[in-house]
């Protein structure tokens, strides 16, 4: 084992750690992630109360959301889209946005890191598959527009992709930008949602809710073609494909 490959997973494995210590005391503190799963899946009932014991452990309030931000990509206990409305109910908009962006990147890059760390394991018996050919040539040669864009995509599954991209030959940093800047806009109108639910002003909640559908619903209606096109795209941008980055077969 490599000094490199090392590093990398005591780095993981200390950070898992620290997320771990985490959840252990929200869990001690009056069953916080339990009352949290449960407003999560049973609308809003008890909101306050669970908002109220949240925010009264102080500084800790973040990083127990962070966390679940956290946790929610890792392992996706509950859905993103939950958590997101959550956070705006508990901090307000901005705060909400901030939290939840650090921890989306910090699940991100561990999702991304366990990829990588497993790379190596099913590269060998994956490389030579048209599906593993086709999504390794939308990230090769500096085309992470394509990426990008999926990462823009309301609805598309973003933890699953994380994982991929860490199989792939995307550099840590380029996938961090578009982990950080590509979810912005969703986690933005999701912590607003939260935030006017708070408040009260349901309205302005089903105003912010229509816009998300109305950016949401033509991935959902045509996001075969607009991966075909996106696939398109790679193939005409960069058409000389090496031995090691054939070009992808054509999408049915």
């Amino acid at each position: 084992m490599t000094r490199f490959l090392k590093n990398r997973i005591f780095y993981l494995l200390l950070i898992l750690v620290g997320i771990a210590a985490v959840t252990l005391y929200a869990y001690q503190q009056d069953n916080l992630f339990i009352k949290v799963l449960h407003y999560l899946q049973n609308s809003r009932q008890h909101g306050e109360e669970i908002r109220a014991a949240i925010l009264a452990k102080g500084a800790f309030a973040p990083l127990i959301f962070i966390t679940l931000q956290v946790l929610q990509v890792v392992i996706a206990p509950i859905p993103g889209e939950a958590s997101g409305v959550f956070g705006g109910y508990l901090f307000g908009a901005l705060p909400a946005l901030l939290y939840s962006s650090v921890g989306l990147t910090i699940g991100s890059w561990l999702a991304f890191m366990i990829g990588r760390l497993l790379s190596d394991l099913v590269r060998r018996r994956l490389e030579h598959t048209a599906i593993y050919q086709r999504f390794n040539h939308l990230v090769s040669k500096g085309d992470f527009i394509i990426p990008f864009v999926l990462f823009l995509l309301p609805g598309f599954p973003k933890d699953s992709l994380a994982y991929l991209l860490g199989m792939s030959h995307m550099p840590m940093p380029v996938f961090l930008f578009i982990t950080v800047v590509g979810r912005i806009p969703g986690t933005l109108l999701l912590s607003l949602q939260g935030a006017e639910i708070y408040q009260g002003n349901y309205l302005k909640f089903v105003l912010l809710l229509a816009i998300s559908a109305l950016i949401a619903l033509p991935y959902a209606l045509y996001h075969k073609r607009i991966l075909a096109w996106l696939t398109h795209y790679s193939r005409r941008t960069f058409p000389n494909n090496g031995p090691n980055n054939p070009a992808p077969p054509e999408t049915k």
